[in-house]
């Protein structure tokens, strides 16, 4: 039995509550709270000790809250006053209270419906609450089989976790069923094998550094820009290559001026003319004469000026080349030239010293010998500056010009020379990528060799005994596994007896006890179909012999068929039938949240009786609401000795809940002639602390006169739905006449106001807009409240 609730933190409503007095419970207890002080919690809190579910709990924490979640409940066991302590820890709750079955709006919620739906998560919750937590036998064997299989993996895991620190060598938990069938075949000649793949790893390793090595650069050639062809032409012209030059020229000038004017052929027409004055017209005096006109041809004839103007130009153009093929061959740095060839020289031998580590003997780097003398060279070059300087100096003479040609033999060569290297560069890059291309990479090499060595220690005693001890294991779990499978096939006969007996309970309680127009039917143990892994209750319902869909969009749907009441009736019929085919209900302690949810007078009268009825039948009862005269139906039959009262109180001021010993009797003794005493009272007395009672009180009075005064009037509104809101809004409909009369708009919109202001939203409903209002409960001053208070008794006394 829950003997009490010793210590609650932090946790909703009760922020730092230790048990005080008389408030133990006894196997009837009663516990009284307004909505919103702490029965759902105390709900949850039960609900979480007995499914282990820390969550539920830590959802609840206190807003503001300054110090850390404490929950201590007492069990008592009533033969022995034992006690056993549960403490809600970090890890879960310190013991288990399993016989614990909660009837509450999450039962609801869970197990039968949310708002208007009735889905397939709530069919399998409904399943496991009523199969789940049957103490059968076979669901014992289940657990144990669940158990063991359990412990059968996790020795599974240990011992795969043994084999590879073993064996290591890259062996992982994933690789040990193939490691495990690895034949013994496969160990022959591993010695070698493993001496084979060290050295393959050894080569790989060094391939790591040869991968960074740089291939042999190629020499991109060298620039001299010299002519020569001009340079020789130049040296071995003479002053009569650049008269013929110039002839040549006035000549072709001279023919094709003939042509201009009509004299063609015009190179015989000159020729004869050319030997007319060599064989003919010489004249005694030595001058030549025209045959034409007889004239004279001298110096001052300007052909002849014009032949020794173009000789000058052509002689002075000679000496122009002749300087610039000096410019250009002083103008080459033959030093810089070398210089950036032995540089390339330089590299490809430090890249050559890095690959004759690896590279085989039969691999031979270039030989590099471009400029083999560069003294000479330069020697060449100075001569065939010299012999230009030389030709300036006497342009008429025709030159030697071995120098020139030495020079460009000499160059030739090194372009040659280039040639041969760059080849000779080329093969060695090739011997390099055919070499590189044989290596294997590290990760290959280390994988044959770890391989190797996970052959060899296979057949080592010690790893071969943990591999047999895993088969063992592992046959073990197949063998279980195929129990588990026997195991929920007899379940799964056993459930659809089981199922049929509850089939029969619940519409014992729908049609009998509430006398409800639905039935419930097709009743069934539903097993995991496709992906799923829970089993289900599937079931039907019936409306005067019609099936009810639970699609809300098809006609005949729970959504329209079904009030709240039918539906909370419908929950409640579900849970009592589990109780009534439960085999250890003698050991159950019972509670009950708000069981009245929407329930009309007479499902209320059917409630309290089948409470009073389950009282013998369990280990404890426990009921909580906020309707004092219901508790004090159950309470006013029972033994004095089995039954207490309590109720949660709340300190407005600190926002706080508490539990404490309630005197039920004196509650339910005319309690509207009460509440207008402690009306009276608050005006003369005023306490802002007292501000939730003040608020409740005036609804109470207003909503007990209006329900006696107007019964005629309100009689038509079911019972229900016939809350403070509903039975103004039927004196607004019914016209009804007040005896201030003249004030009848006034008169509805105080009652509207009070109605707003001291409503308390339950499950889910609306918080009125209090800034519309103009009165907000929460920030209200105890001059407006007394305000209230005074229009309330006015209304009592003079208007209503």
């Amino acid at each position: 039995m829950i003997h009490k609730f010793e210590r609650l933190t932090s946790v909703g409503k009760f922020r730092d509550y230790q048990a005080a007095g008389p408030v133990s419970f006894t196997k009837l207890t009663l516990i009284y709270a307004d909505n919103g002080s702490g029965k759902t919690t105390l709900a949850a809190i039960l609900r979480s000790l007995t499914e282990n579910r820390p969550e539920l709990v830590r959802r609840r924490i206190s807003t503001a809250h300054t110090t850390p979640q404490i929950v201590q409940i007492i069990q008592r066991d009533p033969a022995t006053n034992a006690d056993t302590h549960h403490t809600l820890r970090t890890t879960g709750w310190s013991n288990p209270f399993p016989n614990i079955e909660i009837f509450d709006i999450e039962f609801v919620n869970e197990n039968i419906y949310s708002g208007f739906d009735f889905t397939e998560d709530h069919k399998r919750q409904l399943h496991h609450f009523v199969v789940g937590a049957q103490g059968v036998a076979i669901k014992r064997q289940i657990e144990t089989n669940k158990t063991a299989k359990t412990v059968s993996r996790q020795n599974q895991e240990t011992i795969i976790a043994q084999i590879v620190q073993s064996v290591g060598n890259g062996l992982t938990a994933e690789m040990i069923y193939p490691f495990i069938a690895i034949p013994a075949t496969q160990a022959v000649n591993i010695d070698a094998r493993i001496l084979a793949a060290q050295t393959s790893l050894a080569g790989a390793r060094a391939n790591a550094a040869i991968q960074r090595l740089q291939f042999l650069s190629e020499i991109a050639g060298i620039n001299i820009p010299v002519d020569f062809a001009a340079i020789i032409t130049d040296l071995q012209s003479t002053t009569q290559t650049i008269q013929d030059l110039a002839l040549k020229t006035i000549f072709d000038d001279h023919c094709q001026d003939l042509n201009t004017h009509g004299i063609h052929n015009t190179d015989g027409w000159l020729r004869t003319g050319f030997d007319y004055l060599k064989n003919v017209g010489q004249q005694a005096d030595g001058n030549t004469s025209c045959p034409f006109c007889t004239q004279p041809i001298g110096n001052n004839i300007d052909v002849i000026r014009a032949y020794a103007l173009r000789f000058n130009d052509e002689f002075n153009n000679l000496i122009s080349r002749l300087q610039g093929h000096i410019t250009t061959l002083r103008g080459i740095n033959i030093d810089a030239v070398a210089q950036a060839l032995n540089n390339f020289d330089t590299t490809n031998s430090e890249r050559i010293r890095g690959w004759s580590t690896h590279l085989p003997n039969t691999v031979v780097p270039p030989t590099f010998n471009i400029i083999s003398n560069l003294a000479g060279l330069k020697v060449e070059f100075t001569a065939l500056i010299g012999l230009l300087e030389t030709k300036i100096q006497n342009p008429s003479a025709s030159i030697v010009v071995t120098a020139a040609t030495t020079l460009q033999a000499t160059l030739a060569s090194i372009q040659s020379n280039i040639i041969i290297y760059n080849r000779a560069v080329q093969t060695y890059n090739s011997a390099i990528n055919a070499f590189k291309g044989s290596i294997k990479t590290e990760a290959v090499a280390l994988n044959e060799l770890n391989l190797a060595n996970r052959i060899k220690k296979r057949f080592e005693t010690a790893t071969d005994t943990l591999c047999s001890q895993l088969a063992t294991e592992r046959q073990n779990l197949r063998t279980l596994e195929q129990d588990y499978t026997r195991l929920s096939q007899q379940e799964e006969a056993a459930a659809a007896t089981f199922f049929a007996s509850y089939s029969t309970r619940i519409n014992h309680y729908l049609r009998d006890i509430f006398r409800t127009p639905f039935l419930i039917d097709s009743v069934a143990h539903v097993p995991p179909q496709g992906r799923a892994t829970h089993s289900k209750i599937n079931y039907k319902l019936t409306l005067n012999g019609s099936d009810i869909s639970f699609d809300p969009g098809q006609p005949l749907s729970a959504k329209d068929c079904l009030s709240e009441g039918d539906k909370s009736t419908l929950a409640l019929a579900f849970f009592m039938a589990k109780l009534d085919i439960d085999p250890n209900i003698a050991d159950k302690v019972i509670v009950f949240d708000d069981p009245l949810s929407s329930f009309d007078n007479n499902r209320r009268l059917y409630t309290v009786q089948l409470l009073k009825d389950l009282l013998p039948t369990v280990r404890q009862l426990v009921v909580m609401s906020h309707n004092e005269f219901f508790l004090a139906e159950i309470y006013k039959d029972a033994d004095r000795g089995l039954r207490k009262a309590l109720r949660i109180a709340e300190d407005f001021r600190n926002n706080t809940s508490k539990i404490e010993l309630l005197d039920l009797d004196k509650m339910v003794e005319n309690e509207h002639f009460k509440h207008l005493n402690e009306l009276d009272d608050f005006l003369t007395n005023s306490d802002i602390t007292k501000k939730e009672r003040v608020l409740g009180l005036m609804r109470n009075v207003l909503e007990a006169h209006i329900r006696f005064k107007f019964y005629r009037q309100t009689s038509g509104i079911s019972e229900n739905q016939r809350t403070f809101g509903r039975l103004i809004d039927e004196l607004v409909t019914q016209a009804v006449v007040f005896r201030d009369n003249a004030n009848n708009a006034t008169i509805i919109a105080k009652l509207r106001l009070i109605n707003s202001v001291s409503c308390k939203p339950h499950h889910g409903e609306p918080v009125p807009n209090y800034a519309t209002l103009g009165v907000d409960p929460s920030t209200i001053t105890v001059r407006a409240l007394a305000d209230l208070v005074t229009d309330t008794l006015n209304l009592l006394d003079n208007q209503l």
